[in-house]
């Protein structure tokens, strides 16, 4: 079996001609899949967020949105340990190993770059799965997608209203040199072996590079337009 073959045919769950390579690339793309509700820091990490989001949010309007994302987080992760289910993988227990999920999230402005930042690397990796040949994945793809989009747009409109005065966009500023590397660092190496790998085999249709590159220019302007002055790709970057 060719990856030629697989780009002909989308393969079921239990599917006895799923080729071997295809599986394992499968079983590790997800389950170093951050969301996944098996896995005890990724709930641990769905409690912080929603202190912070109750904590943080400027009004109480602004709640009930938060409250919608967040469901949508826990959802996105029993959907990723149903799929592991059906490849034979039982529950996940892996440290978060993104350190901007573990930047500290004090204020409003925090809490928005990690969503507008965070949340907008999940419209191009990870939720990225139109086309995928693996029937699990393809028929949640849209849905996830769009749901990350909503989770980022969401950041955006809350970034802007911090912008909206000096203070604030002082406190951006100031941030965004913590936060653009964190987002930048989350595709992974631009050397990776792996990610050549799940675009040969459909699971990915950029490598870690491009996508971070498509990244960078779709969402710099976007940041500088509200007056943002965002840092050198390369600053203050862990990975390269």
């Amino acid at each position: 079996m060719t990856v030629t073959d697989v780009g002909r045919r989308v393969y079921r769950e239990g599917d006895p001609d799923l080729p071997e390579e295809f599986r394992d690339l499968l079983v590790r793309m997800l389950s170093h899949h951050l969301e996944n509700s098996t896995n005890p820091h990724y709930t641990e990490l769905l409690s912080s967020l929603w202190n912070k989001c109750m904590t943080l949010a400027p009004s109480e309007r602004l709640k009930t949105t938060f409250a919608k994302l967040m469901a949508q987080e826990v959802e996105h992760g029993v959907i990723t340990a149903r799929i592991l289910e059906g490849l034979g993988v039982g529950p996940i227990d892996a440290p978060i190993k993104q350190y901007l999920f573990h930047l500290p999230i004090d204020t409003f402005c925090d809490l928005a770059y990690f969503n507008a930042l965070g949340d907008r690397v999940g419209c191009y990796i990870g939720e990225t799965w139109e086309g995928v040949p693996y029937e699990p994945l393809l028929s949640v793809a849209e849905r996830l997608h769009k749901d990350e989009v909503f989770h980022a747009t969401l950041g955006m409109s809350n970034l802007k209203r911090v912008c909206s005065t000096p203070e604030g966009l002082d406190e951006a500023n100031e941030k965004i040199k913590i936060w653009w590397p964190a987002a930048l660092d989350m595709f992974g190496r631009s050397d990776s072996n792996f990610s050549d790998a799940y675009v040969r085999w459909g699971l990915r249709t950029k490598n870690n590079e491009d996508l971070r590159q498509q990244y960078i220019g779709d969402t710099r302007p976007m940041l500088e337009a509200l007056h943002i002055e965002v840092p050198e790709d390369a600053a203050n970057r862990r990975f390269l």
